[in-house]
């Protein structure tokens, strides 16, 4: 079955930068989203950066996976940082109140560097 999310991966030294792309929805991106970070955990990733500028749709079921992600990665010593959060992104993020354990950033240079200067939570 074909996912209306993509997700393409860069690393800069061990940060992994996901860049996706589609919709993340109930039982599609979500899913796609979960098993692209528990791939990378499996591989020792745990320094991750979403790249959610090309997301053209995001349910509750997509913002409740990246939270339960972060949750699994900051238990193995990780973080996630979000980058390019449109702003409907945002107003969800915030309705649902997870806004405020990702920290967000415009810049992927600047979410990459992050992880130096603070590992993670």
């Amino acid at each position: 079955m074909e996912t209306k999310l993509t997700i393409e991966e860069r690393l800069h030294e061990d940060v992994a930068v996901l860049m996706l792309n589609g919709q993340m929805l109930l039982d599609d991106g979500d899913l796609a989203f979960g098993r692209r970070v528990s791939d990378l955990t499996g591989r020792g990733i745990v320094k991750i950066v979403v790249d959610l500028g090309g997301v053209t749709y995001i349910d509750s079921s997509g913002v409740g996976m990246m939270a339960a992600k972060l949750k699994h990665v900051r238990e193995r010593g990780g973080d996630i940082r979000l980058l390019h959060l449109t702003s409907r992104g945002q107003r969800l993020l915030g309705m649902l109140k997870i806004l405020l354990v990702f920290e967000t950033f415009d810049d992927e240079a600047a979410a990459v560097r992050s992880f130096s200067a603070r590992p993670s939570h």
